[in-house]
């Protein structure tokens, strides 16, 4: 709860959330934004949070949740550099050494150019070359084909998807992930164009010119879709899938 990995910090807030009488300003505030009418939830648990291994056998459950599918997650987390979410991501698939090494060995690329101390890229010590990111997202791409998805399905659209994208002014329809640190920015993915086709990049800049790195690197990738064409849409392998419309979480009442 609350991208809280203590299970105990994790439960009480649960319990808070599910009970608005007990809300704290935060939380009120964050109410506020939802569409008008949106119920107030009013579930008052009495009991303390008990942390245990697993729960008892008599134990029956009063609601059950249905979370969004992974790659959803990934398309949320994608779209908003969420790296709380990230850093659970990879603890789950083994810590960064493990994602690191597997990593390079999907992308083809030498393991020392796929460098992490973390799971969210978040400090210096997280080194990836561009040819690394870029063989990373072409990786992915190929990963996914099997399912019927593209890159589109977990990662940010420009121009169409909210999130961190949205103050930018990268080519519409590109399917990117940008990374700031406070002297590092960069961007990478692919670029539609007509002439080429989709265009793989890899951009990063070091030092103390953050925004100006932002929009000089908005500006050398609009003045390439200049010289080779912009599209009137996505081509096929950066649309998302139509199955993606309509997924959602949901939670149901046991008993």
């Amino acid at each position: 709860m609350n991208f809280e990995s203590n299970p105990l910090t994790a439960g009480n807030l649960l319990k808070q959330g599910i009970d608005s009488e007990i809300w704290p300003e935060e939380a009120e505030t964050q109410y506020k934004s939802l569409p008008p009418g949106t119920p107030r939830p009013a579930v008052e648990i009495q009991g303390s949070v008990k942390v245990m291994p697993s729960a008892p056998n008599t134990v029956q459950p009063l609601v059950r949740h249905y979370s969004l599918p992974v790659a959803e997650l990934l398309k949320k987390m994608n779209m908003y550099s969420n790296n709380m979410m990230a850093q659970m991501l990879a603890d789950a698939a083994g810590g960064a050494p493990v994602v690191a090494r597997k990593v390079a060995e999907a992308a083809g690329v030498p393991p020392a150019e796929i460098q992490l101390s973390n799971g969210s890229g978040l400090g210096e010590e997280n080194r990836i070359s561009p040819r690394a990111a870029v063989a990373i997202f072409q990786a992915i791409e190929l990963y996914l084909q099997p399912y019927n998805m593209t890159v589109a399905d977990v990662f940010a659209i420009a121009g169409k998807d909210l999130g961190v994208l949205k103050e930018r002014k990268i080519p519409t329809l590109s399917v990117v992930k940008t990374g700031t640190l406070n002297s590092v920015a960069s961007i990478a993915g692919a670029m539609p164009t007509q002439k080429q086709g989709p265009v793989w990049v890899a951009i990063m800049n070091g030092g103390e010119n953050l925004e100006g790195f932002r929009a000089q690197q908005d500006v050398l990738l609009n003045s390439l879709l200049s010289r080779w064409g912009a599209v009137p849409s996505a081509p096929a392998e950066l649309s998302p899938s139509a199955a993606r419309i309509g997924k959602s979480s949901r939670s149901e009442i046991v008993q």
